[in-house]
């Protein structure tokens, strides 16, 4: 059987389906899984493709791939500017642009534009350094909420002079040959020759989901913020022959007493988000957090998310707290579900009330407001809702048929980091104290654990409520291992239940 091609164009379209989450923030490694793919499965007059047997390992792809490869491309340092012939010379715009699969770059950039809101000078930044923080970054005041330290570090780190391969040969292997694995482009030999020297095996076949979404990706829809749905909504959301074949059920929780209050409400802020300054909003709104106190809340609107049930509104400003002496001590994003927000007024947008923050009212009318990018970028960082909400590392244990069947080639499967039990008992010791109780009887669960199950990390939400609910609906197919109290809360809430039914 004759295999394929992978001759795709680095189009916005391509590069979005090669990577989770959100392209803005993961651009340098899309273009570097682009660039591999084409190494891997190219057509034999692209000069990247290379001479690779069935099954390879990663240092046969490195050695072919560079020069000097041995020398130069080691596992823990990123190489210097060693020869200019080497590809690890060549800048992420040159790969883009004045390749034989090149784009021409102003339709590349309109394109981009369509999905994300940014300026043309933050995005010839990001091209050149792989880094979109910057340009927000600097504009802001020293006092200005900025993303968390485990996001810089995770999608921050600017490129050397551009060059897109200027990563270490271990950042290559465990972060982009894994996610090829994780996307369904290569497969990994079950049998190995050596420890820890992995085969990986050609596809015969590129991913199912790779090619229908490409279809269904050249106009972006604005009516769904998942893809997949939008995918669906393009494809099938007219009538086939006089007939409707498409249907969304979504269960909709919100009194119908309230549905013209909603409705009211999006009218409201429809009118807001058509003006060209968006003023800031005053909320009177009913807390479910705090027992259904009312509180008024000073924000900047940003969007609306439909999400488990209900319409919520993301904002910027105060957030729900019952001390308002310190309501403005801190910042922070906060959703509203619209159905508990009682009133929304409109501020004058030449604010001079003192009890308002400078630094805040900048950052909402200034050159870089609040988006909805910003939002959807902290939910690509962590798991969960509620992006307000810290991250923490949390770890889990699948049954491995449950795992087979409902993770593995789906979304979450590209969210959750596949890990070994002896990484998991590493991590229990790094995450608890020395030789404490909590560590002797997570370490001694671990052994007692069929060989066969499946570990996984991912960070989260702590203490989101919809990640509660999603492994209480997973039942005994899935265990928290860490963190420690909230394997206690999942234990505690076992236990109250079982009560019921004893």
């Amino acid at each position: 059987m004759k295999r394929e091609v992978f001759n795709y164009p680095p189009s916005v379209e391509v590069l979005k389906l090669l990577t989770p989450g959100s392209l803005k923030q993961n651009l340098a490694k899309a273009v570097r899984l682009w660039v591999i793919l084409r190494s891997i499965y190219g057509d034999d007059v692209d000069e990247v493709k290379l001479e690779l047997q069935e099954e390879f390992t990663f240092l046969e792809w490195r050695d072919l791939f560079f020069l000097d490869a041995t020398k130069q491309h080691s596992r823990d340092k990123a190489p210097i500017l060693h020869n200019e012939e080497c590809r690890c010379a060549t800048k992420l715009t040159d790969w883009l642009f004045t390749s034989p699969l090149s784009i021409d770059k102003s339709k590349w950039f309109q394109s981009f534009q369509k999905y994300y809101s940014i300026q043309f000078d933050e995005l010839e930044s990001l091209l050149l350094t792989g880094v979109i923080t910057n340009y927000r970054k600097n504009s802001q005041p020293d006092n200005e909420v900025t993303t968390s330290n485990s996001q810089n570090h995770r999608f921050s780190k600017s490129l050397s002079n551009g060059r897109l391969f200027a990563v270490t040969s271990r950042n290559l292997k465990e972060h982009d040959f894994q996610s090829l694995v994780n996307l369904g482009w290569l497969k990994k030999a079950s049998h190995q020759e050596k420890v820890n020297q992995v085969k990986y095996l050609k596809v015969d076949s590129f991913p199912e989901c790779f090619l229908a979404r490409l279809q269904e990706a050249e106009i972006p829809s604005e009516q769904f913020t998942n893809e997949e749905l939008s995918a669906f909504n393009n494809s099938l959301s007219q009538p086939i022959n006089g007939i409707q074949r498409f249907f969304i059920h979504a269960e909709y929780i919100v009194h119908p007493q309230l549905y013209n209050r909603v409705e009211l409400l999006q009218k409201h802020l429809k009118n807001i988000w058509a003006q060209d300054s968006i003023p800031l909003v005053k909320l009177t709104y009913r807390s479910a957090k705090l027992y259904h106190d009312t509180v008024d809340c000073i924000v900047y609107p940003v969007c609306i998310y439909y999400y488990q049930r209900a319409p919520y509104l993301f904002a910027y400003g105060q957030t729900p707290k019952q001390d308002d002496e310190n309501r403005w001590s801190k910042i922070d994003w906060y959703d509203y579900r619209l159905d508990r927000i009682l009133k929304l007024d409109e501020l004058p947008k030449n604010l001079d009330d003192a009890n308002i923050p400078k630094h805040f009212v900048d950052k909402c009318q200034g050159k870089y407001p609040p988006t909805p990018d910003d939002i959807k970028e902290k939910m690509s960082v962590a798991w969960g809702f509620d992006i307000y909400k810290p991250q923490e590392l949390l770890v889990l244990r699948f049954d491995q048929y449950f795992y087979a069947n409902y993770i593995t080639g789906t979304e979450r499967d590209q969210m959750f980091t596949k890990i070994s039990r002896q990484q998991v008992e590493r991590l229990v010791k790094s995450y608890t104290l020395v030789a404490s109780a909590e560590q002797k009887y997570l370490l001694s669960t671990l052994q007692s654990r069929s060989p066969n199950d499946n570990y996984c990390k991912v960070d989260y939400r702590a203490n989101d409520n919809n990640i509660v609910m999603r492994l209480r609906a997973w039942g005994p197919n899935v265990e928290v291992i860490l963190p420690w109290h909230f394997r206690e809360r999942m234990a505690r809430d076992m236990e109250a239940t079982y009560k019921l039914y004893k």
